[in-house]
């Protein structure tokens, strides 16, 4: 046989005579602990009983020909494999006596004391496959024959049924695994543990984790207990500790004095204080040295013994997560802004249509500040599919200079008072409904792709340039109002000043209303509305003359709002008008559950009348100039809901004509559904001048782009667009549920209702706490019956935010995983003002817990 550890044949090899190359005589555990003690680092003293006895024994006794027989049997009948027949071979045969004689004498060079017995396998401690806790262990085995029984016992495990299960499911060859076994000298350890030299759970190569308990490491391993926990960070001058967390110490292993282990259970010896700061630091020391050594991140088990600190095993820490992105706070606000914006992974045909296209309403207002930045550069991509959402932030350019002057010109030129009447907001939309009426089934090719370059434009002309030139002097209203305010000692009523601005959400938000008002006064509708589901109301409706008198009016209105975007991501999701059966579920549950007429005034004009009363407002020209302020710096968010409900004008037109060429393309064999398109670029669509006549290569080319993507976007499922890491999120504290950002003040409690998708609206009763993984404008609607809004994504700046601020009903926004952690019925409180959600109990009251009153 071959011995890459020496020419003479042996069975025993010292660990000092080891290093990570020996992974095939001495196993994952002991290659490392040998590369170790090469190293100068604190490892027991000890030897390896070599794969290569493994492997004598196994012939010698012919157990090879059981597993081969035991292994085909099985796979052949399909069933699990059981290693129990296999174990018994193993148990029932003995150490070949040449073996005997070589472990014994190592072990009388070890000191004969008490030692530990590991088993370690050709395929563990490796970056793929930990195999932890696999194969067996013995601790504080004394004397020759409890050691040779240990060893027998170590190549038994090699076929207990988890270990088999485990290579089963990575796929590993079954025959070709060996096993040696890892004796050392046992550590009777005052404290024991496990340090990872990164984070496990979010990949953070800065943090290192650390767990300790009193006695052997055994009780932390195997989560016997509740360890003490560490956190530590690095900083510019060292490592920090960040966080200590006293475990429970529910049990405690030790060696008996007769060998072996025991488990103290209850209230532990006197003496285990907690373990001493200078020891954590010793092992931070010790991990980032041996992390350094081998590359990697490493898991890595300690024991802390007569004060020295010896390391038991070391192996890469399987599994890791990619470390976080690094961002600063604005890259980490636009990411998670950007989460709520676009929530879905946008498809190929949307990278060169929709998108730029919406780019283009926002890219104006960065260039009028001088700065960088398109929305097409917010995107990793790989073979024009979205693979994530990159934290790249808007740059400087030397046009920032001139910043200023040209936002002071344009404060000048454009009254955000007349924003409404712009003659190119005016003429666009009118053309933009002449475009509508255009029946895309009779135009050719060539005309559908012009309208979709003209339809690219849209955003632009009716919401890019009307921000350019409105938003300065809107901004400059609310800096002046933000300083009178401060002047009056009232800067906290800046936000409620500014809420209540009537926009064309508000506007749909009561058309909807309306129509649930029309159906509510008519028993014969409320019938209707009462016993179908919306996908069937649309075709119910029409066969009933009061149905059809309410289609006229739900027409009218999908006329003037169905536009409204179910999701902001794809032009490829339907809109209202494409989805009437979504609106239909709101008014049918609107219908169900009539709002309250609220009879007081709006809580901005009431705390407007009261700063008038203010002495210093008492004056005619401070209080004309704070009232013209005023009345200036409400036009701000009415221009950035209104642009961007005139921007979503294109979604229906990019839809309906990218679905009428798929369906052309259906024809010719290159797409099995009209869908499929949107895996296609707008320059693969442009290379065709007639759909009727593709050549036989570029049909392939299609087919085989179209296919490639699709599979693409299969194995992207389930990983975010947008990497969860980047929310600026803390974990939950004290009794906490959830612990996200602030994003509507105030405090209300009710059931949790957990809406995913536009086909949830209808299941949104009134009192419920809306639970969301992200919001755009048309969830508004459900804002007026919620008791409160959390939200996965999203900041105070976002669309979920201030929209429950507009409402009155307190938002959490970026949970993460509030729609993961909560549950449908159950009831909440949801704490805006400081990004908290509890958990109630049945009897808790929103005026009385815990002796406490709690004030809205």
């Amino acid at each position: 046989m071959p011995n890459e550890i020496g020419t003479e044949m042996k069975w025993t090899v010292p660990l000092a005579s080891i290093s990570r190359n020996d992974l095939e005589r001495a196993g994952g555990k002991g290659a490392n602990l040998g590369e170790l003690v090469q190293s100068g680092f604190p490892v027991p003293p000890g030897f390896v009983v070599t794969t290569d006895a493994y492997e004598h024994f196994v012939q010698q006794h012919q157990i090879g020909l059981t597993i081969t027989h035991i292994l085909n049997e099985t796979h052949r009948g399909g069933a699990e494999v059981s290693g129990a027949a296999i174990r018994e071979a193993f148990e029932t045969a003995s150490i070949p006596g040449e073996i005997m004689r070589e472990i014994s004498s190592a072990y009388v060079e070890l000191g004969e004391g008490p030692v530990a017995v590991r088993s370690s396998a050709t395929a563990e401690d490796l970056p793929g496959a930990a195999f932890a806790g696999q194969q067996e262990t013995y601790l504080n085995i004394i004397g020759k024959a409890a050691l040779l029984d240990a060893v027998s016992r170590c190549w038994a495990s090699l076929w207990g049924d988890r270990a088999i299960a485990y290579r089963e499911r990575l796929g590993l060859d079954q025959q070709n695994v060996q096993l040696a076994v890892v004796i050392q000298k046992m550590v009777a350890a005052d404290y024991a543990g496990v340090m990872f030299t990164a984070n496990p759970v979010t990949g953070e190569r800065d943090a290192i984790m650390i767990d300790a308990n009193p006695g052997l490491g055994e009780a932390v391993v195997s989560g016997l207990v509740t360890p003490d926990h560490f956190s530590l960070r690095k900083q510019r001058l060292g490592w920090k500790i960040t966080e200590r967390r006293s475990g429970r110490r529910e049990v405690m292993i030790r060696a008996r004095s007769g060998g072996g282990t025991e488990l103290v259970e209850g209230a532990l010896p006197a003496g285990f204080a907690a373990l001493p700061d200078k020891v954590l630091r010793q092992l931070v020391r010790l991990g980032m040295a041996i992390q350094n050594h081998f590359g990697p991140p490493q898991d890595i088990e300690w024991a802390w013994a007569d004060q020295q600190i010896y390391i038991l095993q070391a192996r890469p820490i399987t599994a890791l997560p990619d470390p976080p992105p690094h961002a600063n706070l604005p890259q980490r606000l636009l990411a998670n802004n950007f989460g709520e914006m676009i929530p879905s992974r946008p498809y190929p045909l949307d990278l060169d249509t929709w998108l730029p296209a919406l780019s283009s309403a926002v890219d104006p207002i960065f260039t009028a500040l001088g700065l960088k930045w398109h929305m097409g550069q917010m995107f990793e991509t790989e073979d024009q599919v979205v693979i994530r959402l990159k934290t790249s932030f808007p740059q400087p350019t030397w046009k920032i200079l001139y910043t200023p002057a040209r936002l002071i010109l344009l404060a000048f030129r454009y009254n955000p008072l007349r924003w409404q009447f712009d003659l190119l907001l005016v003429d666009t939309c009118t053309r933009v409904r002449a475009m509508e009426k255009q029946d895309v089934r009779a135009l050719s090719w060539v005309q559908l792709l012009d309208l979709v370059r003209a339809t690219k434009a849209i955003p632009f002309l009716v919401a890019g340039e009307i921000r350019r030139r409105y938003f300065p002097r809107a901004v400059f209203a609310v800096v002046r109002l933000r300083l009178m305010l401060g002047l009056l000692g009232e800067s906290s009523q800046l936000l409620l000043l500014l809420s209540g601005v009537e926009n064309k959400t508000v506007e749909a938000n009561h058309g909807l209303e309306r129509l649930a008002d029309q159906v509510r006064a008519d028993p014969e509708l409320m019938a209707l509305f009462s016993i179908h589901e919306p996908q069937q109301l649309m075709s119910v409706l029409a066969d009933h003359p009061a149905g059809r008198a309410f289609l006229e009016a739900f027409h009218a209105f999908l006329d003037d709002y169905g536009h409204r975007e179910t999701t902001l991501s794809t032009a490829l999701h339907p809109t209202w008008k494409d989805a009437p059966a979504v609106v239909l579920g709101m008014i049918k549950s609107f219908a169900a559950h009539p709002l309250k007429p609220r009879t007081d005034q709006p809580a901005w004009r009431a705390a407007r009348d009261a700063l008038l009363k203010h002495h210093l407002l008492r004056f005619g020209p401070f209080r004309s100039g704070f009232l013209k302020t005023l009345t200036e710096a409400r036009t701000l968010l009415q221009i950035r809901e209104d642009t961007h409900f005139n921007a979503t004008l294109a979604l229906p037109l990019f839809r309906r004509t990218f679905l009428e060429m798929g369906r052309r393309l259906i024809e010719q064999g290159i797409v099995d559904q009209p869908e499929d398109i949107f895996h296609l670029s707008l320059g693969e669509l442009e290379g065709i001048r007639d759909e009727k006549q593709i050549l036989a290569d570029t049909a392939e080319a299609l087919r085989g782009a179209i296919h490639r993507r699709k599979q693409a976007r299969v194995e992207l499922e389930g990983i975010p667009l947008v990497d969860p890491r980047l929310f600026p999120h803390a974990l939950p504290t004290g009794d906490a549920l959830l612990n996200g950002m602030p994003g509507s003040p105030g405090v209300a409690e009710g059931p949790v209702r957990i809406i995913r998708n536009a086909s949830e609206f209808d299941q949104l009763a009134a009192g419920e706490v809306l639970v969301a993984p992200y919001t755009n404008p048309s969830w508004t609607p459900l804002f007026q019956r919620a008791a409160a809004v959390i939200v996965d994504s999203g900041s105070a700046a976002s669309h979920a935010a201030i929209v429950a601020r507009e409402y009155g009903i307190p938002a959490v926004m970026s949970t993460v995983t509030g729609t993961k952690v909560l549950h449908n019925g159950e009831r909440i409180r949801v704490d805006g003002n400081q990004g908290l959600v509890f958990r109630l109990s049945d009897t808790a009251s929103i005026t009385e817990r815990n002796g406490k009153t709690i004030d809205y």
